[in-house]
C-alpha cells in the first residue's frame, strides 16, 4: 500500500509483494528524494505523475544502483540508459511511452510486467521467469513472431487480440499459465504443443474459449478454471 510520509513528505510503499520497500520519486525533490532512497533503507523505486513523478529519463538510477524493482506508469520516457547500471533488478513494471528495452542487458531480472511495444527485444534470452504481457495487440492479431522468456515458468497475457495460440513458441518449463481480458482468444488446441508441461490453467473475461481442445487432452494439466468454472481439478488441486 502506498502511503504518503507526514514526517518526510514522501511517498513510501513498504509492503510490496519483493518485501523490499519502495520509494516515490518526485521530481522537484530529486535530490532529497534519492539521498533518502539512500539512507532510508529502501530497495524500489516507484513513479506517477499524480505523485509527482515528471521525469523523461530514468538517470536519478545511477543513485540507486541497489534497487530490486521498479514500477513506473502513466509516464513519458525518452532516455532509460541508466536501467542498464541496476545489477540487483529483479522486478519491473514501466508502461510503453518509452524506449524499447533489451531485456539482455537486464540479466538479474526475473518477474517483468510488460507492455508491449515493438522495440523490446533480447526477451528470449532473458533469465526472466515470471512474464506478464499486457495490451499484446498487434495488426496481425497473431502471436507469431512474439517473444517469449525461454526459462519462463508462470506466465500471464492480458488485453491480447489473437484468436488461437498459432505462432507461440514452445515453452517446456511453463507450469502455469493465465489469459486475462482476451476477448478474441477461442481456440487452445495448440496448448500441449507450446506448454507440454503446464499444470495450472486460468482465464477470466475471456468468453470466447473453447474450454475442450488442448485443455481436456493435455496430459499434464492437473486445474483448468474458466471465469470461476472447473474445467479440470478443483480448489484443492
Amino acid at each position: 500500500m502506498i502511503v504518503l510520509e507526514e514526517s518526510t513528505g514522501f511517498r513510501v510503499w513498504r509492503d510490496h509483494t519483493r518485501n523490499a520497500p519502495g520509494l516515490g520519486v518526485a521530481s522537484d525533490r530529486l535530490e532529497a528524494c534519492m539521498a533518502y532512497y539512500q539512507s532510508g533503507g529502501f530497495r524500489g523505486l516507484f513513479g506517477n505523475p499524480s505523485f509527482g513523478f515528471q521525469q523523461d529519463n530514468l538517470d536519478f538510477l545511477s543513485q540507486a544502483k541497489d534497487a530490486q524493482w521498479l514500477w513506473f506508469w502513466d509516464i513519458h520516457l525518452k532516455n532509460i540508459d541508466a536501467l542498464y547500471e541496476l545489477d540487483q533488478i529483479n522486478y519491473m513494471g514501466i508502461h510503453p511511452k518509452r524506449p524499447g528495452i533489451d531485456f539482455e542487458r537486464l540479466p538479474s531480472l526475473r518477474l517483468v510486467i510488460n507492455h508491449w511495444i515493438k522495440k523490446d527485444v533480447g526477451i528470449a534470452n532473458s533469465k526472466i521467469q515470471e512474464y506478464n504481457l499486457w495490451h499484446y495487440k498487434p495488426t496481425s492479431k497473431s502471436f507469431d513472431g512474439l517473444e517469449i522468456p525461454s526459462g519462463v515458468t508462470r506466465m500471464e497475457i492480458t488485453w491480447a487480440n489473437p484468436a488461437t495460440l498459432d505462432g507461440l513458441p514452445v515453452m517446456k518449463k511453463l507450469k502455469e499459465l493465465q489469459f486475462h481480458r482476451c476477448r478474441n482468444l477461442a481456440d487452445l488446441s495448440a496448448l500441449p504443443r507450446i506448454a507440454p508441461n503446464l499444470t495450472k490453467l486460468l482465464t477470466t473475461t475471456s468468453s470466447k474459449i473453447d474450454t475442450t481442445a488442448g485443455v481436456l487432452d493435455h496430459p499434464k494439466l492437473k486445474m483448468a478454471l474458466f471465469d470461476g468454472k472447473f474445467v479440470i481439478g478443483g480448489e484443492d488441486d
